[in-house]
């Protein structure tokens, strides 16, 4: 009878001693782990980022603390631990993207977008070394918000170091037209040309620009008044040019549009 006893004590403990063991222990990187979400979910910002430093000094290479830690001091304006946060990524050899990306995300799902682009307003003015990196993922950011000034001001920014590229003149073109600034957009196009005579999205601007005045009267007046022969001649001009490059229903339809003008 002690004999059993005796066992049934050794099971039960050896039970219990199994479960314990497999609990996360108070001080645990996953107790940690659990604590800073609750933390950040309920926007208690300061011990969400204690939490996220502590976890990172036991996995410092862990990419989610930090994007997490830099969102939590932008919303606190602890722009020091944003850095040294970077900084810290930068020493482990994370790589940027997989770091910006994952502030825009997590910023973007919490309803707090202006904490990513805070962030990279910082990263922008401390380490001037990346100005054209961070004004790339700024301009990505302000078209995705339709912010057209700063579409255009940071678009310009990268246009004093790459001169010719065209993606950015199109982004200043459609800022400008979200201005309601035709004339400075039409510049942007024809600019594109004189680096591109081939470039089908401004060939097809100017074409759809010059046949609307001719067509629409309800659209907006030219700086310099023209001849209909001339607004005419300038939308075959453009049009047939893109049409040669990509021959669209679209482009064709308003080519016989623009031509039944010419020829009724």
């Amino acid at each position: 009878m002690k004999h059993i006893l005796l066992l049934s004590v050794i099971v039960i403990f050896h039970f219990f001693h199994s479960a314990a063991s497999t609990l996360p222990h108070a001080d645990s990187y996953e107790t940690r782990s659990t604590r800073a979400e609750r933390f950040f979910t309920y926007k208690e910002w300061s011990s969400a980022l204690a939490m996220y430093q502590l976890m990172l000094d036991e996995r410092p290479d862990e990419v989610e603390p930090y994007y997490k830690a830099i969102v939590a001091g932008a919303m606190i304006g602890d722009s020091i631990t944003q850095m040294n946060m970077l900084e810290r990524t930068q020493q482990r050899g994370i790589s940027l993207d997989s770091l910006f990306n994952g502030v825009r995300s997590v910023s973007f799902a919490i309803d707090e977008a202006e904490a990513y682009n805070d962030f990279l307003m910082l990263v922008k003015s401390k380490q001037p070394w990346l100005k054209r990196r961070i004004n790339i993922y700024l301009l990505n950011y302000y078209n995705f918000r339709n912010d057209a000034d700063n579409i255009i001001s940071t678009a310009k920014e990268l246009l004093e170091q790459t001169p010719e590229n065209t993606d950015y003149i199109k982004y200043m073109a459609k800022a400008y037209i979200e201005l309601g600034n035709i004339d400075e957009a039409l510049k942007c196009y024809k600019h594109i040309l004189h680096i591109n005579n081939y470039d089908y999205d401004a060939l097809l601007a100017l074409g759809n620009h010059y046949a609307l005045l001719l067509l629409d009267p309800t659209y907006c007046s030219p700086t310099v008044k023209m001849p209909h022969e001339n607004l005419a001649a300038l939308a075959q001009s453009y049009l047939y040019d893109a049409y040669n490059i990509n021959p669209t229903p679209y482009v064709k339809k308003l080519l016989d549009k623009v031509s039944n003008t010419v020829n009724p």
